[in-house]
């Protein structure tokens, strides 16, 4: 220290290796204290930078600026020095050691071999030991030089531990012969530390050996060409194989010397590799293919590429040319060296591509190239012609074979034999098929076309020898085949077709027809034969026309049919176009498309001598031209004849002088015909129209008028007088010859043409019969206005008094009559009620009554009739006995005579008998007068006894009954025995009727409460009801009357004493009589009336009934129908919210047990356990901020939802008005009635579905049977009738309880080593707990998951998790939906109070009514969400059947056979009303009405559906926002 090397100064010990080492461990023993702070550093290789290796000082961080007790992670760098203090003590004094180990702390020590990294920290090849900071006791502040001197560094031993770096391919290292230290290399490697291979063993990468893998150096694929090579990477990725050859021997390269070079090949590898020599201008390349051919350009061939391919020529740098021969006119190709082009006959030119002269239509298939122009021989000009299209002519010899002949040659024909396989060809003879007529007639437009023939050739055979044999224009020739198509194998049967060529070059014949003869037979083919079989083919005929006719010779084993010809001709018309028709270019005099016409002025120089016939010019005179083909001229200039040698009719003068003016017209009227006088030179007309006369036609002829000549004022032409055949023909002078005015009018015509009547005549002077025209009007003198008045000149009618009618007025109009002069007509005045029309007699006014009735007006009944009415009157029908006259009352009543009673006076009265000739009725002795008095008497107090009955309690002594019997007639009592057996039966028929009426009141209260008639107010049906239940009651209290009355009669019977006077006795027993008789008669008229009023309230109540019972059932029906709708849809909710959380804690519980038990195992180090410890805490307290976060985050959703519902229920508020009230109320009676059908059908279903489900599985949706009863809690909320299932769930803790037991048995007992022993004591006794507690949270989220299904007293206490929120909100929506719909049911109930009001208004105001049809107008879209709503309610009950099998997979349906028996009651009872319940009637009619006017309460019900789809929208996008919210929130989401 004395000499400065203390701090900063430093001493440097360095070791200099000679080569790389692999440094396994550096140790330094000092002789003195170890230093305070001392580094090691090292050198990769010769020339780099120092590298720190490793830090020893007590003060590492302001020494070297590095932390203390830094330690790795796995994936951070591990070239990295660490700085201890561990060895920077001065202790002890002398001899401390330092250890150094390279690859401690370093994690991939254990992989070394994998780990290029740590192979480099290493690798070194100097090493250097930094003394920096000497230990001191602090002398160092007295600065003595003595005891500075006394602190040095001293180190005794310097070891380094290490192997010579060689890669893993040398075992030991030596002095090299330079002398320097290297590696004993193998594995085909070289250099000092083998880090390289040898220079031919470059097939791989060099890699380091290990001691898996040798990585031993490859020698490179040189195919024997070459010894040298190299590495590629990119050639090593390519194929594996990296050494690439250098200098390639033998014309060889590639990568491996494996090819031949450029423009070489060979044929094997084994072979040398030869020159290509392919051919420089003909080539495409120099370089040939393995068998030494080269690659010619697109027109060149050979071997060598060196010759043109066939149809190129003149072989150069840019290959050959093509010939430009076209091929439609040229015999082959062209000479490969000049490119001339061999023509067909008729081409010409260079390429042959073009006709010559005297041809047209260049085409590839006519032997000759083109056709010869046909032009009827007048022209050698021609050229295709445009506007035609080709044309077939068919003949299906399969549908039949209609206008063909058959017959030998030379014989006669006759109809060929046909079958539906066609027509039958002889192969023995020689036999002719023609062919029908529109194969012939002119077809020059088949020149050079094909005619076909196909056969049907049977198994082993071939079509006959066919010849085809053309007649017309007196030439005959037979054509030879051109081609034969058909099945190659004549083994098999099928089609065969041969080909005939329309040309001259296919005629059988040598030399063949010129062109022009044939064209001039096909002009007017007059017949074309099918010739089979015949002899052999003549010597010219081609090969294939003797394979055509020798092919069946010897082979042909069965029959040969034709089935179709098909010949090729043209029209007009555009595609396909037929190019092969000519048109011509005509010479002067010739005209048409094929010069078949003479021009104008020309004509044939033979009349009709045909086309063909030269066209000379025409002989007219130089007055017009004349016909093309008879040579008649076409005169003009006014002139005719043959050779236009006289003047037109109306000309006059000389054609002959060929001057156009030759024939003047004629100065005659309408230029009729005229001549000249020769001497005179005077024209004379000859020809005057029809009316004129004179020379020039000057003047009229007798009747006609005019002024032809204009003598009296402008010129008018004579015309017929026109005086409407009202004239004689045959006089003279009928009219005025210059104005026309007929001057002798007969048949009383009058007028300018005699075409009116005269005055006092009507008609039509025009009629044709004289006997129909003019008429004297001859009016009725009483009835008409006035004689001289004229009548109507057409109709004839004549001016009437007042109702008087007819044509000569001499009737009374229909209710009019008494036809007086200058008065007219009087009315009838018949009564509208007692007369049959209204129209009377004409002359006496009599009305036509009525029967019954009578008077001129039929205005009174007839004696003994009564009752005046549209009907007329009834008869009164009086007795003639006792009616004191015929006449009856208006009543129908007659007037009695005495003695005589009864609405027609036949009875006799009380107390009088018909006497014994049946005359009068005679009053009976005075005693019947003394009984009817007493009658009446006791009348009275019967009377009077009724009224005190009514009043009185049966069950007490009856008071007044002393008063009755003292009054008594002369003070005697009867009491004698009752008529037991008819008072009984009366009695019971009573009693029935009785109860039969009751239970009709019974039935009508029911149906009063059901209708809510104590709230509805005076609605009609309320209103009929009441009335209906007052008719009952009076029924009932005329009954229990009768009743009364019959049990309190007494009947007397024969008594012990005797009556004292027989007038005592016969004025009691009358009277007893009289009033037993009248007590029956009251009693059967009450129970009669009883008995319709019963009847009549049976059928109302029946008609009742059959509606609101039915209103009522199916609104019970469907409020049972909807809350199991809301409880469903609850669960399902509920249920699919609640399974992928519980199924989440789950597993978050079971992977907190795994944890748990893993963790003992891995505490290493207190420090380990510690940061363990605090994470797992860490993690417990974010998940108490997680729950509470969804508490709070759940919380405000509830709240945003809920404020959101009410504003939706807010927008409601609007149908509390009256329009929209009643149309709710008219469309909610309507909807129930219409509904009910179909709500018994879902309550069917939903029964069947619940029996139908018990056999369903046991496990739905994969919950866990622990899981299945604490469902029970939500189903009870829907369904009150099943049993306290929750009592299930109990305190079961399911898989987690085991759970955790398993997870305190999996903890191991410390036993190993005793100081982690304890320490993992100490941590797992606050592990654990913690542990337990985390356990429990989840086991507590677990269960609260599950029991989000459960009843709703439990959300507040279990909404820690997000699916019970969810769950809470669902539900809380359904209350707000079944509100809705309650509310729904209580603006039903009101409809009934408010139906009258509506149905006031609607016939009130105008403007209700408005409302209404405009509210009909939307009915369309009405039924529009009708459908919606059931669509909906069809989804609805297919959730109803998920959830009835899930209640069956739990279990529970046993407390669902009481609902079922309840709905399949309500059912059946429905069924029987509609059995039982009768025809509809009134009240049913009305029902109907009220439906039919009910429609748009339909309105309402689609707000509330609106209502309650804007809430199922809200709750949706919640559910979005929830399902949105951050990866953060996934553990509760």
């Amino acid at each position: 220290m004395a000499f400065g090397v203390q701090y900063p100064t430093s001493v440097n010990i360095t070791l200099r290796l000679g080569k790389a080492y692999e440094i396994t461990y550096v140790r330094l023993k000092f002789h003195t204290s170890r230093p305070e702070s001392f580094a090691i550093y090292k050198r990769t290789h010769a020339g780099s930078p120092w590298e720190p290796y490793q830090y020893y000082s007590a003060s590492c961080q302001r020494t070297y600026g590095r932390p203390e007790g830094h330690y790795l992670r796995p994936g951070e760098d591990e070239r990295v020095a660490f700085c201890t203090s561990e060895f920077s003590d001065i202790s002890p004094l002398s001899g401390g050691n330092v250890a150094f180990s390279t690859l401690e702390g370093r994690p991939s020590a254990y992989n070394f071999e994998e780990s290029p990294v740590l192979q480099e920290w290493v690798t070194s090849t100097e090493l250097l030991i930094s003394l920096d900071r000497l230990n001191t006791f602090g002398d160092d502040i007295f600065k003595d030089p003595k005891v500075l001197q006394s602190y040095y560094y001293a180190v005794s031993d310097f070891s380094v531990g290490g192997r010579c770096q060689c890669h893993g391919h040398a075992s030991e290292c030596g002095p090299e012969e330079a002398g320097r230290l290297a590696c004993r290399c193998q594995h085909n490697t070289t250099g000092v530390d083998c880090e390289r291979c040898l220079p031919f063993f470059q097939d791989r990468p060099w890699a380091r050996g290990t001691a898996e893998a040798a990585n031993e150096c490859v020698p490179c694929n040189c195919s024997g060409h070459s010894e040298e090579c190299v590495f590629d990477r990119d050639l090593f990725r390519g194929t594996g194989h990296g050494g690439r050859c250098l200098r390639c021997r033998d014309h060889t390269a590639g990568p491996h010397c494996e090819r031949c070079q450029e423009d070489f090949y060979r044929w094997s590898p084994r072979t040398p590799c030869q020159p290509c020599d392919c051919h420089p201008a003909g080539s495409l390349r120099l370089q040939c293919d393995d068998s030494g051919t080269c690659a010619c350009k697109a027109t060149v061939t050979g071997w060598k590429c060196d010759r043109c391919l066939p149809g190129f020529h003149s072989l150069s740098e840019g290959g050959c040319r093509p010939c430009t021969c076209n091929p439609a006119g040229s015999l082959g190709t062209c000479d490969p060296h000049s490119g001339r082009c061999p023509c067909k006959e008729n081409v010409e030119g260079k390429q042959c591509d073009r006709c010559r002269p005297g041809t047209f239509n260049l085409q590839p298939h006519n032997p000759a190239g083109c056709s010869s122009c046909f032009c009827f021989g007048h022209s050698k000009v021609c050229s295709a012609a445009a506007q035609f299209r080709e044309h077939h002519i068919l003949s299906d010899l399969h549908q039949g074979a209609e206008g063909w002949r058959a017959g030998s040659v030379g014989g006669p024909e006759h109809p060929a034999q046909w079958s539906p396989r066609g027509l039958l060809l002889n192969p023995e003879g020689e036999e002719e098929l023609t062919l029908p007529e529109k194969f012939l007639g002119d077809q020059r437009f088949s020149y050079g076309q094909p005619i076909t023939l196909t056969f049907w050739v049977p198994r082993g055979g071939s079509p006959l020898p066919v010849r085809l044999r053309l007649e017309g224009a007196g030439l005959a020739l037979t054509l030879r085949p051109s081609s034969l198509s058909g099945p190659q194998d004549a083994g098999q049967p099928g089609e065969a077709q041969l080909t005939f060529q329309l040309q001259e070059t296919s005629e059988d014949a040598a030399p063949p027809l010129p062109p022009f003869h044939f064209q001039q037979l096909l002009a007017n083919l007059t017949a074309l034969r099918i010739r089979a079989g015949g002899q052999s083919a003549s010597p010219s005929e081609t090969s294939e026309g003797q394979r055509s006719r020798t092919l069946a010779e010897g082979r042909g084993t069965g029959q040969v049919f034709l089935t179709e010809v098909r010949l090729t001709s043209a029209q007009r018309g555009l595609s396909p176009p037929a190019s092969w028709v000519e048109t011509c270019s005509c010479p002067k005099g010739y005209t048409g498309q094929f010069c078949e016409s003479c021009a104008p002025g020309y004509k044939r120089e033979t009349p009709l001598g045909g086309p063909y016939t030269s066209c000379v010019p025409c002989t007219c005179n130089q007055h017009g031209t004349c016909d093309p083909h008879t040579g008649i001229c076409l005169c003009g200039h006014h002139t005719e004849g043959p050779s236009c040698e006289r003047c037109l009719p109306g000309f006059y003068g000389s054609p002959f002088g060929g001057r156009a003016d030759d024939c003047q017209p004629c100065p005659c009227p309408g230029q009729s015909a005229c001549t000249a006088i020769p001497e005179s030179r005077e024209v004379v007309c000859t020809h005057c129209p029809p009316g004129q006369r004179g020379r020039r036609c000057e003047i009229c002829d007798d009747g006609y008028f005019g002024d032809p000549l204009g003598l009296s004022g402008a010129p008018q032409p004579c015309r017929r007088c026109q005086c409407s055949g009202n004239v004689d023909p045959n006089a003279v002078g009928n009219c005025d010859p210059q104005s026309g005015r007929c001057l002798r009018c007969l048949h009383n015509t009058t007028g300018a043409h005699c075409e009116r009547c005269e005055e006092g005549f009507y008609g039509s002077a025009l009629a044709p019969r004289p006997a129909d025209k003019c008429t004297p009007c001859s009016c009725y003198p009483g009835g008409s206005v006035s004689e001289q008045r004229p009548c109507d000149p057409a109709s004839g009618q004549c001016t009437c008094l007042p109702h008087v009618t007819g044509r000569d007025c001499s009737q009374c109009s229909p209710g009019f009559y008494d036809l007086r002069p200058g008065r007219g007509c009087r009315s009838c005045k018949c009564h509208p009620l007692g007369s049959q029309e209204d129209r009377c007699h004409p002359k006496t006014g009599q009305c036509p009554c009525r029967p019954g009735v009578e008077g001129q007006a039929c205005n009174r009944c007839q004696l003994g009739f009564f009752g005046f009415s549209i009907k007329g009157c009834r008869a009164c029908r009086c007795s003639p006995v006792g009616a004191a006259s015929a006449q009856c009352h208006e009543n129908g009543t007659c007037l009695c005579r005495p003695g005589f009673v009864g609405y027609k006076c036949e009875h006799c009265q009380e107390n009088f008998f018909i006497t014994a000739g049946g005359t009068h009725c005679q009053e009976c002795p005075s005693c019947y007068a003394l009984v009817k008095e007493e009658a009446s008497k006791l009348k009275a107090r019967l009377t009077l006894m009724e009224g005190w009955l009514q009043g009185s309690d049966c069950s007490e002594p009856w008071g007044p009954l002393h008063a009755l019997q003292g009054e008594a007639p002369r003070g005697d009592v009867y009491q004698g025995r009752l008529l037991q057996g008819a008072r009984e039966a009366f009695l019971e028929q009573v009693t029935g009727l009785e109860g039969a009426v009751k239970a009709a009141r019974e039935q009508l209260r029911t149906l009063s409460r059901s209708v809510h008639c104590a709230r509805a107010g005076t609605e009609k049906t309320c209103i009929q009801l009441a009335d209906l239940d007052a008719v009952l009651e009076s029924s009932e209290e005329e009954i229990l009357q009768a009743a009364l009355v019959l049990r309190s009669l007494v009947i007397p019977q024969e008594g012990s004493s005797q009556p004292t006077t027989w007038s005592h006795l016969a004025t009691e027993a009358r009277a007893l009589a009289r009033s037993h008789r009248d007590t029956t008669a009251k009693i059967e008229a009450t129970a009669r009336r009883a008995l319709v009023a019963s009847n009549t309230s049976y059928a109302l109540l029946w008609s009742l009934v059959e509606g609101r019972v039915a209103l009522e059932a199916q609104q019970e029906l469907e409020d049972r129908y909807q809350e199991v709708q809301a409880a469903q849809k609850a669960l399902g909710t509920a249920a699919a919210e609640v399974l992928p959380e519980a199924g989440r804690a789950l597993a978050a519980a079971q992977q907190a047990d795994a944890d748990a038990a893993l963790r003992p195992a891995s505490l290493a180090a207190p420090a380990a356990l510690k940061s363990e410890a605090g994470a797992l805490g860490l993690k417990a307290q974010a998940l108490e901020k997680t729950v509470a976060s969804r508490e709070h985050v759940v919380t405000e959703a509830a709240g945003v939802l809920q404020a959101t519902a009410q504003a939706m229920l807010r927008k409601t508020e609007p149908l509390t008005q009256l329009r929209q009230q009643a149309r709710a109320a008219l469309t909610r009676a309507s909807s129930s009635v219409q509904a009910a059908t179909v709500t018994v059908t879902g309550a069917r279903t939903l029964l069947a579905d619940l029996e139908g489900t018990r056999s369903a599985p046991e496990a739905p949706w994969g919950l866990r049977p622990e899981a299945r009863p604490c469902l029970i809690p939500v189903l009870q909320t829907s369904f009150p009738t099943l049993p306290a299932a929750s009592e299930r769930c109990g305190s079961s803790q399911g898989p987690l309880a085991s759970g955790t037991e398993g997870m305190k048995q999996q903890f191991p007992s410390p036993k190993d080593r005793a100081t982690l022993g304890r320490k993992a004591g100490v941590v797992r006794g606050r592990l654990l707990p913690d542990l337990k507690k985390k356990t429990k949270q989840a086991e507590r989220m677990l269960g609260n998951a599950a029991s989000v299904s459960s009843s709703a007293k439990k959300k507040g206490r279990e909404a820690k998790t997000l699916a019970e929120d969810s769950a809470k909100l669902a539900r809380a929506l359904l209350r707000d939906g079944k509100q809705e719909h309650r509310r729904a049911g209580r603006l039903s109930s009101q409809a009934q109070a408010t139906l009258r009001q509506a149905s006031r208004q609607v016939l009130a105001s105008q403007t209700r009514r408005q409302e209404l049809e405009e509210a009909e107008q939307v009915g369309a879209g009405l039924r529009a969400v009708e459908r919606q709503i059931w669509e909906s309610r069809t989804s609805l009950e297919e959730d109803v059947q998920a959830l009835l099998e899930l209640l069956a997979r739990l279990g529970s349906l046993d407390t669902h056979q009481a609902p079922a028996r309840a709905l399949n009651e309500t059912q059946w009872a429905l069924e029987r009303l509609r059995l039982r319940l009768s025809p509809p009637g009134a009240l049913q009619g009305k029902l109907r009405l009220l439906e039919q006017e009910s429609k748009q309460q339909e309105l309402q019900i689609q707000s509330f559906e609106n209502d309650l789809a804007e809430i199922r929208a809200d709750k949706r996008n919640l559910e979005a926002i929830l399902q949105s919210l951050p990866k953060s929130c996934a553990s509760w989401r």
